[in-house]
């Protein structure tokens, strides 16, 4: 006997995802990555179209007991904004300064110590950074990514694939 889910409908989908924040995609996936031990997953659940954040372990399969697609990924072994990129120029140089006087070459917190030193918000800075980058690299092109993320849904409901697939030249 064949146990039957009720998903919500592509129209909720797209509701759902039209009122998604850039920062309310990444927020999730940042929160639950780990660098060097989790990936951080932002995902719909197709149940009840909430969105949330999933962290999975490395080389750990995530049992699914729910059926979910995922709008963003942050890699284990990911490391999306370097130094550069997170400060200003003139807190660069500063931050270039403060970890030469270390003696020690590599301090995995250096950043986290140089951050609460001039009373920078790290995370929510980091948050920023990557939902500017989502959204100049990823929705720029709105109609596209949501493209993408209905063929994810398809994929999820139709144990034999979306007969129609999305691509560039079809839209």
């Amino acid at each position: 006997m064949e146990d039957f889910v009720e998903v919500i409908g592509v129209e909720h989908l797209k509701t759902v995802l039209s009122g998604l924040s850039p920062e309310e995609i990444i927020k999730p996936a940042y929160d639950n990555w780990m660098p060097g031990i989790k990936t951080g997953h932002t995902i719909v659940n197709l149940e009840n179209g909430n969105v949330y954040g999933l962290g999975v372990d490395f080389n750990e399969l995530h049992l699914a007991t729910e059926i979910y697609i995922e709008l963003f990924t942050l890699k284990f072994d990911e490391y999306p904004i370097n130094e550069e990129e997170l400060f200003s120029p003139h807190e660069y140089e500063e931050f270039l300064e403060f970890s030469s006087d270390d003696p020690c070459e590599y301090i995995p917190d250096i950043i986290t110590d140089f951050c609460e030193m001039k009373g920078i918000d790290e995370h929510e800075r980091k948050i920023g950074l990557l939902a500017y980058n989502f959204e100049k690299n990823e929705r720029a092109n709105y109609n596209m990514w949501e493209s993408k993320v209905l063929n994810k849904y398809y994929d999820a409901i139709y144990e034999d694939h979306n007969p129609f697939k999305f691509s560039q030249s079809t839209l």
